[in-house]
């Protein structure tokens, strides 16, 4: 239950884009930055910057109604940040696994490359050896058909390590959103998206010793160019 404590007084009108004040309304993440005792801003420093891009593309691609579900959100965006480069692989890798679901066919083996290259990403923060695939990895390559999954296996292996992690990361997140938003029931698989990723965030900060920085891991594979052939963009 959102705690009505959490908000001052007054709120601008949640709605898509940035705004130059709060006069002419605000996005979730302006919200965040009020919230936080920030300068009003869409690009504040108490969030994690992939999960507050994230949030801004959720933001201003769905419609009134599931924006105000983003109302419910925004406190557990202030402080919601770490210094691990982990934080950024793991938001990538919940954004793709919602998207491998919601994906056309021309798509879908694209979208399991980066699931893959993500999961032997992650596979040094979990403590296990890259070939033993985390849960829930296994449980979404069981739902895709096995010609896809055969495929993105061998592709990943063929490909070698991406360039930057880091590009890869926003890269993924763009697509993995332009692929949900495209979908028949689009705005709740975005709250669901992003509301996930959340949970995830959570989780993260919850772990012992999180703000002890860690290095970009070296990455052992390089995804696909994803085909999905719109990319978010930010508006205003």
């Amino acid at each position: 239950m959102l705690d009505s404590s959490s908000f001052p007084d007054a709120l601008p009108v949640l709605s898509a884009g940035r705004h130059r004040n709060p006069r002419d309304g605000g996005c979730a993440m302006e919200w965040a930055s009020l919230l936080a005792g920030e300068r009003w801003s869409d690009h504040p420093a108490c969030t994690d910057p992939l999960l507050a891009h994230l949030t801004r593309s959720v933001n201003d691609l769905v419609g009134d109604r599931a924006r105000e579900a983003l109302a419910h959100l925004v406190p557990t965006l202030v402080g919601l940040r770490g210094d691990d480069a982990t934080w950024a692989l793991e938001v990538a890798s919940v954004s793709v696994r919602h998207a491998v679901r919601q994906a056309r066919p021309v798509d879908r083996r694209d979208l399991v490359v980066a699931v893959l290259t993500l999961d032997h990403l992650l596979a040094a923060s979990d403590a296990r050896p890259p070939t033993r695939r985390r849960p829930a990895t296994t449980a979404l390559l069981a739902t895709v058909p096995p010609g896809d999954a055969a495929w993105a296996e061998r592709f990943t292996r063929a490909m070698g390590a991406p360039r930057r992690v880091r590009g890869l990361t926003r890269r993924v997140v763009e697509v993995s959103v332009a692929t949900v938003a495209a979908a028949p029931d689009a705005d709740d698989a975005l709250v669901a998206m992003l509301s996930d990723a959340v949970g995830t965030c959570q989780g993260l900060a919850r772990r012992p010793g999180r703000d002890a920085a860690a290095p970009e891991p070296a990455a052992p594979a390089r995804p696909a160019e994803p085909t999905a052939s719109t990319l978010v963009t930010r508006r205003g």
